[in-house]
């Protein structure tokens, strides 16, 4: 199976500001692949391909984390590997926010070592929106993108951890929660 975990964007205001910036996005004529919007939401660990013994492993070690709930704001528009040359289009948090959101990563993260695959980079809060499929419009799409840098969509509630399988198909993927468990 494979699987992530993650911190859904649940608030229907936010998830509404960044369905209608995804809009705005697509006026570029750029050739975008959006994320659905029940589909955003911001990464802690990616584990990829595991098994049952790995699955059962990181739910105990999940369900055992003691972590406290946070409010961010969701904000800044950026892109990997750059908005120049935009690949994936995120949604960031607030820099007074993204300490909260790092710290809990982390704490998943070091919890999860040894289970999936290893994290390469430093962890980066983000969700995205977009995935970029071809050059088409790509200088409107990054102007779009610097013009956006410190867009504000809302302030969301972070209350629950959500591990998560992804189900690869031909319309996108399809994501389940395999276990829940509440911050504090």
């Amino acid at each position: 199976m494979r699987a992530f975990v993650a911190l859904e964007i649940s608030d229907p205001k936010v998830l509404d500001s960044l369905v209608a910036f995804q809009k705005e996005l697509a006026t570029s004529g750029a050739d975008l692949k959006l994320v659905e919007r029940q589909n955003i939401h911001f990464t802690l660990k990616f584990l990829g391909e595991i098994n049952e013994s790995m699955r059962n492993d990181a739910d105990e070690r999940l369900g055992r984390l003691r972590l406290t709930g946070q409010t961010v704001t969701v904000e800044g528009i950026g892109a990997f590997p750059n908005s120049s040359h935009p690949n994936i289009l995120w949604v960031g948090v607030a820099p007074d926010d993204r300490a909260k959101v790092v710290d809990i990563a982390r704490a998943v993260i070091a919890a999860l070592k040894g289970i999936g695959e290893d994290e390469e980079r430093e962890f980066q809060p983000h969700a995205t929106l977009a995935r970029v499929r071809s050059g088409r419009n790509r200088e409107q799409l990054s102007t779009a993108l610097k013009s956006n840098t410190e867009r504000r969509f809302g302030a969301v509630t972070l209350s629950s951890i959500r591990f998560k399988s992804s189900q690869l198909t031909s319309t996108g993927p399809v994501y389940r929660d395999i276990g829940v468990y509440t911050l504090n």
